[in-house]
């Protein structure tokens, strides 16, 4: 059976109308949708907007947008992608200039903690490098004792932050601190950079002692001590209150130095240094002026009393024995001082005043103190003026000598003379040796003059025994400088081959003092003099520190016994008869002459007689005589057996 076919059914016109306009209706706001978001599209892509007129509906309704999307989604992804890469390479080059600061530099936001940070940081502030971003910087570098932490004073002030001197594990640091704001002024971020200045604070330091500081005892120099001065000047005159000024200087310093060389002058120095700075208060101030030379200040004073019994302290402190090399140096000091306002109003007159004082104390036996006085100016002129004056006196023959005869107590006759030093000014007449000879010594003419005294005579006694008299000794003083003098042999050899004079005639004189420094080198000149055949005589025996030692060890030839024993000694009572009774005793058990100077009176040379001493010499018997005067005495002495000095 045939099938049967469903009818269709029956078409509606009026329904597809309908139908056909919702979907023109619905086309065209897809359309309009794709029309606007394409404009859209192309606006954030930056091409000009769609004008309609140019794309017809169905020409548009063609336009894919996903694929325009994906287009340029695509653009803008490879534009992303150019930008990152080259932001990367800012980045790498910015970081690398970053790293390439000298300083460190760490940048931390509003809570502190870090968002970039330098290659130098790591090495200053973040030895771990573990870590590093997001570390609270705070906790870091803040809560150091007696310094404000420099980013709480950023977020204070809100402004930039400097910190010359930032310690941290054992350096220093100079810190500048920035905050960056946004447009509401408000600190979104602080860069913080730094200097290491440990290096360049100690290079500022060594500059600032060397200026400022001796080198030699880490004491302030003179130009910080002058400096300390005024500003002590200043307070005092705002508090009425006075100020001192002692002025030092070391006694025999120049010995040591010349003797045991300049190490131990330096070690001495040091010593001293450190015993001066141990018996004052840390207010107090003292200073290496120069050379041997130390100054004191002192802040406060009340009265004289007190400044008195700080310079008895410093010479107490000076005068204790000092080690040197296995060897013990007793040195000491002069000290002059001058008092604000009383003998000054300024620095440098206080200085002139304080020295001047301390040159009288010298004067007056060293070891000891003197505050300045008015009278001390002219004293002080007149030195001045006679050491300008002994500088030519020798060039000018205004030098001379005269001789004291030495007599024999066996024969009672003249067996030497000592050569004595004299000094006529043709305006101020004769100079006392006592003024002009340590002032020799002070200014160091005492070697030429010395030369001169040890020629001369030399030469005299030589031309006496040419004429025919009765060779004799003479006998010569050597300074502590001409001793030490490396040309004293030569000196003495070339007076004796000039002169003529027999080697055995010449004696010199020394004082114990010179034979105790650098015993080594006093033994080899000693032998080199006696090698001569020249006489050694030990001056002023018992005034010194009179060692057994080097009676014992030393060429000696004679002792002679100070002035002042025979001075002060009684025939059988007395502390000075006693020593020199046992000065004779010992010097006739190490089988040396012994001579006494000095002698004056009669019961005098009765004593002396009676302990067996050698030979005299003094007043008793005859002053000092001028070569022609003391050349009449010896013409007197041949004319027979009977004339002795002993009864002249």
């Amino acid at each position: 059976m045939a099938s049967e076919k469903t009818p269709l059914p029956p078409i509606n016109s009026i329904g597809c109308g309908n139908e056909l306009s919702q979907l023109q209706t619905k086309n065209q706001e897809l359309v309009q949708y794709i029309r606007t978001k394409t404009d859209r599209l192309l606006q954030v892509m930056g091409t000009v907007p769609l004008n309609p007129d140019e794309l017809d509906d169905e020409t548009l309704l063609a336009v894919d947008p996903i694929g325009i999307v994906t287009e340029a989604f695509e653009q803008v992804l490879e534009h992303l992608h150019t930008t990152n890469n080259d932001l990367s390479d800012t980045r790498d080059e910015l970081q690398a200039v970053f790293d390439s600061v000298g300083a460190g530099i760490i940048v931390v936001n509003e809570q502190m903690e870090v968002v970039a940070y330098n290659y130098y940081s790591l090495g200053a502030f973040f030895p771990d490098q573990l870590g590093v971003m997001g570390r609270n910087l705070r906790d870091l570098i803040c809560g150091h004792e007696g310094e404000e932490c420099i980013l709480d004073q950023i977020m204070t002030t809100g402004r930039r932050v400097e910190q010359s001197n930032f310690m941290h594990e054992g350096r220093h640091y100079h810190l500048v601190g920035t905050p960056l704001k946004s447009s509401d002024n408000k600190i979104f971020s602080m860069v913080l950079l730094y200097t290491d200045i440990t290096e360049r604070r100690a290079a500022a330091q060594e500059i600032e002692r060397l200026a400022f500081f001796d080198s030699l005892t880490g004491l302030p120099n003179r130009v910080l001590l002058k400096d300390r001065l005024n500003q002590m000047l200043t307070r005092a005159g705002r508090h009425k209150e006075m100020v001192a000024l002692l002025f030092i200087d070391l006694d025999r310093f120049k010995e040591v130095n010349d003797t045991l060389g300049h190490g131990s002058g330096d070690l001495l120095l040091q010593i001293v240094a450190e015993r001066l700075t141990s018996c004052l208060r840390t207010s107090d101030t003292v200073a290496r002026f120069g050379g041997d030379e130390f100054v004191v200040l002192l802040e406060g004073v009340e009265d004289r009393e007190g400044v008195m019994e700080v310079a008895a302290k410093l010479l107490a402190a000076m005068s204790q024995p000092i080690e040197l090399f296995d060897r013990e140096i007793y040195s000491g000091g002069s000290i002059g001082i001058s008092l604000y306002p009383h003998d000054g109003n300024d620095v440098d007159t206080l200085f002139k005043n304080a020295d001047t004082a301390m040159y009288y104390a010298k004067e007056q036996g060293r070891n000891t103190f003197r505050f300045y006085s008015s009278d001390m100016h002219a004293s002080a002129l007149e030195m001045l003026t006679l050491s300008s004056y002994l500088r030519h006196a020798l060039e000018r023959d205004e030098l001379y000598l005269v001789y004291q005869p030495q007599i024999s107590f066996l024969t009672g006759e003249m067996v030497g003379v000592e050569a004595l030093l004299r000094w006529k000014h043709p305006s101020l007449g004769m100079i006392a040796p006592d003024r002009f000879i340590p002032l020799a010594e002070e200014t160091g003419l005492i070697v030429s003059i010395g030369t001169w005294v040890l020629k001369e005579a030399s030469f005299q006694v030589a031309q006496w025994i040419n004429r025919g008299l009765p060779p004799m000794r003479v006998a010569v003083n050597l300074s502590a400088k001409q001793f030490r003098n490396p040309g004293l042999v030569a000196t003495v050899r070339t007076a004796l081959e000039q002169s003529g004079l027999p080697a055995y005639l010449l004696e010199l004189e020394l004082t114990e003092g010179m034979l105790i420094e650098n015993i080594a080198s006093t033994h080899e000149t000693l032998k080199a003099l006696k090698a001569m055949g020249v006489t050694l005589a030990i001056d002023d025996f018992g005034t010194g520190y009179s060692s057994l030692s080097y009676l014992k060890h030393f060429p000696l030839d004679r002792l002679k016994i100070d002035k002042s024993f025979v001075l002060e000694m009684a025939e059988k009572s007395g502390d000075s008869a006693a020593i020199v009774q046992a000065i004779i005793a010992l010097a006739h058990s190490l089988k040396l002459t012994v001579i006494a100077e000095g002698v004056e009176r009669q019961d005098q040379v009765a004593f002396l007689k009676q302990h067996c001493c050698d030979e005299m010499q003094g007043f008793f018997f005859s002053r000092p005589l001028k070569s022609e005067a003391l050349e009449e005495l010896l013409k007197k002495c041949m004319q027979g057996p009977d004339f002795c000095l002993f009864n002249y």
